[in-house]
C-alpha cells in the first residue's frame, strides 16, 4: 500500500475526497482498490478553509505512484510485542502509579503474561471523582487522592489533549488500545485529537477490567512507602507499613509524587536536575479565540473552539510558551499538598464552555534554583506555599493582564469572568515570581498582544500559580531502562521521561517491553493467589 500525503478538499464527503485522491496521482479509477483516511487536518491558512488528507491506498502499479510528490510506501504500524527475557523472575512484577505511563506499562505485561500487580496511592477513578470535587466544593484536600493522584493520573482531569510530536510506532498502539476502549474512533484520524475529562472516566474503568482479565492485580489507596535494595538489586518494596518481595518495578508515579522522589534519593538512586516550567493560566473568552484565529471562519462549526499555541524567547534566553490549550474548558484547583495552591486547566468532551484558556509557562533551569540536587521540587514547593498566602487559601491568586503589565492589583474583572471553582484573590503577580520570569512573562504578553490583537487587553485573566506542567527531576536510568538499581524501571512524566498523555503512554510501554525483554515470565501458582 501507499501513503499519499496532502489531498486538499474543501469537503468531507467521501467521494470528493477519493476525486481528490485520483486527481493528485493522475490516476484512473480502475487503479485504486481501496482506500482509507490516516490522518485529517484543517488548513485555514488561505482564504477559503480545506480538510487537509493523509491517505492510505492499495493500488495497482504501486511502483508507478510512488514516483508521485508526497507518496511513500505505507509504514507498518501494526504493534510488534518483543519476546520474553530468559532471566528467572520469582515474584510478579509490580507496576507503580496508574496514570497512561502505568496504564500501558501495566496493559502491555499483561497482554504478555505476566500477570502485574499495580500499586496506586490514590482512590479507584469514581471514588476519586468525588473526592476531588468535594475539594473544588469545599477546599477540603486529600492529600492521597486529587488531581494529581488516583487512578488516571492527573490527564484525567485535563482536557485529554492526545497531541504529540512524537513519531514513535507505539503512539498507534496507544490511540488503538484507547478506541477499543471506548474513545471516539475520531482520534485515530485527527490532527488535534482530544478525549475529554468526562469520556476519560470511562476509558480508564475499561482499561483497568482488561488488565484484571488478563491476570493482573490493582491495590488503590495504596502507596509506595519504601524500597529494599541488596547488592545494588531490588528485593523488596513496603506498602501499608508491610515489606512484599519484588524484583521488578515500574515506577510511573507522577511528577507529584515528592515524597516518593525523595524515598529515592535516600536510597541514592541516581536523579539528575531538568528544566521544567513555572507560570500562570491566561483564560479568555472563547469567542474572542475563535474571532481572534478565525476571523471571517469564527462561527463555522467544523472550526470552532478554536485553539492557539505561542511561543516566545525573552531578552533574558528564557523560553515562554502557551501549553496545554484548554478551548471551551475550565480553570481547576489541582493542589496535592496541604496550604499549597496549584492550578491547571480541563475540559469536558464537547469543549462547550464560555472560556477558554492556556498555561502560559517560562522555562526554568538550575539558573533559577540552585544546583542542589531536588532543589527544583524546593523551588515548586516556595512557589505554591506562596501563592496559598497570598490568597489566604485555595483561592487562585489573579490579576487581569493589562494589570499585571502596569504592576497594579486589578479591583474588577472586565470580559472575562473566572471559571475557578474556589474563588479568586486579586493579587499583583510580580510580587510572586522573580525578575527573570517576570521579565519573560511580561515581554511575551506584550509580544502577544501584538500578534494577537486582545490577547492581553481584551479582560484577559492571569491565575497561579502554574507549577506542575513537568517534572523537576529525572531519574537516570540505562541502555536496559533501569536505574541504578537493578530492577528498577523508572517510567512517564514523573520520572522526567515524557511531557503529556500519549508520550507518558508511549514510554510505559518502553518500560514494560525492556521488562519483559529481560526476564521470563514469573512462574508462581496465580490461583494461590486469587488472580485465576
Amino acid at each position: 500500500m501507499i501513503r499519499v500525503f496532502q489531498v486538499k478538499c474543501a469537503t468531507e464527503d467521501k467521494k470528493e475526497i477519493e476525486a481528490q485522491l485520483l486527481k493528485k496521482l493522475h490516476m484512473p479509477t480502475k487503479d485504486l482498490l481501496s482506500w482509507s483516511i490516516h490522518r485529517k487536518s484543517v488548513d485555514a491558512r488561505s482564504q477559503k478553509i480545506f480538510f487537509s488528507y493523509v491517505i492510505d491506498a492499495k493500488v495497482k502499479h504501486e511502483r508507478k505512484y510512488l514516483r508521485h510528490k508526497d507518496v511513500q510506501p505505507r509504514p507498518n504500524e501494526h504493534y510488534q510485542p518483543v519476546s520474553s527475557g530468559h532471566h528467572p523472575l520469582i515474584d510478579r512484577p509490580v507496576v507503580v502509579g496508574f496514570g497512561p505511563a502505568g496504564m500501558f506499562a501495566a496493559l502491555i505485561l499483561a497482554q504478555a503474561g505476566y500477570h502485574p500487580m499495580i500499586l496506586e496511592r490514590g482512590s479507584q477513578v469514581d471514588t476519586r471523582t468525588q473526592k476531588v470535587h468535594q475539594f473544588w466544593q469545599t477546599g477540603q484536600l486529600d492529600p492521597e487522592c486529587n488531581v494529581q493522584f488516583g487512578e488516571g493520573g492527573a490527564g484525567t482531569f485535563s482536557d485529554g489533549k492526545l497531541t504529540t510530536r512524537s513519531k514513535d510506532s507505539r503512539c498507534r498502539k496507544v490511540l488503538e488500545e484507547l478506541v477499543r476502549f471506548g474513545a471516539r474512533s475520531e482520534i485515530l484520524i485527527d490532527q488535534h485529537p482530544h478525549i475529554g475529562t468526562d469520556a476519560f472516566v470511562q476509558i480508564i474503568k475499561n482499561c483497568r477490567n482488561e488488565i484484571e482479565r488478563l491476570g493482573g492485580t490493582f491495590l488503590f489507596d495504596t502507596a509506595l512507602e519504601d524500597i529494599q535494595v541488596k547488592d545494588g538489586n531490588l528485593v523488596a518494596i513496603q506498602y501499608h507499613n508491610v515489606w512484599h518481595p519484588c524484583t521488578a518495578m515500574i515506577l510511573a508515579c507522577g511528577h507529584s509524587a515528592k515524597d516518593t522522589l525523595l524515598m529515592l534519593h535516600a536510597h541514592h538512586i541516581q536523579l539528575e536536575n531538568k528544566r521544567f516550567a513555572i507560570g500562570v493560566r491566561i483564560e479568555h473568552r472563547q469567542d474572542y479565540i475563535n474571532q481572534a484565529m478565525l476571523k471571517e471562519y469564527a462561527h463555522d462549526p467544523r472550526l470552532i473552539p478554536a485553539r492557539y499555541k505561542l511561543t516566545y524567547t525573552a531578552s533574558n534566553q528564557k523560553g515562554v510558551y502557551t501549553f496545554c490549550m484548554c478551548p471551551g474548558g475550565y480553570v481547576i484547583p489541582a493542589a496535592s499538598e496541604a496550604k499549597h495552591t496549584v492550578i491547571n486547566g480541563m475540559s469536558y468532551a464537547k469543549r462547550d464552555g464560555t472560556n477558554a484558556n492556556s498555561a502560559l509557562l517560562v522555562q526554568v533551569d538550575e539558573s533559577d534554583y540552585g544546583k542542589a540536587i531536588l532543589g527544583g521540587l524546593a523551588y515548586q514547593e516556595e512557589l505554591e506555599a506562596k501563592a496559598y498566602q497570598m490568597a489566604h487559601g485555595y483561592a487562585a491568586c489573579c490579576q487581569l493582564a493589562s494589570d499585571y503589565l502596569d504592576h497594579k492589583i486589578s479591583t474588577a474583572f472586565g470580559a472575562v469572568q473566572p471559571t475557578y471553582a474556589l474563588g479568586t484573590q486579586f493579587v499583583d503577580l510580580n510580587t510572586l515570581f522573580s525578575n527573570p520570569i517576570n521579565q519573560a512573562l511580561h515581554e511575551a504578553l506584550e509580544n502577544f498582544e501584538q500578534r494577537v490583537p486582545g490577547f492581553v487587553s481584551s479582560g484577559a485573566i492571569l491565575s497561579a500559580v502554574e507549577s506542575r506542567s513537568s517534572s523537576a527531576i529525572r531519574i537516570s536510568r540505562d541502555p536496559q531502562g533501569m536505574s541504578s538499581i537493578f530492577g528498577l524501571y523508572p517510567s512517564g512524566e514523573g520520572s522526567g521521561y515524557a511531557g503529556g498523555i500519549v508520550t507518558s503512554a508511549i514510554d510505559g510501554i518502553h518500560s514494560a517491553e525492556k521488562l519483559i525483554e529481560y526476564f521470563e515470565k514469573p512462574q508462581y501458582n496465580l490461583e494461590k493467589e486469587g488472580c485465576e
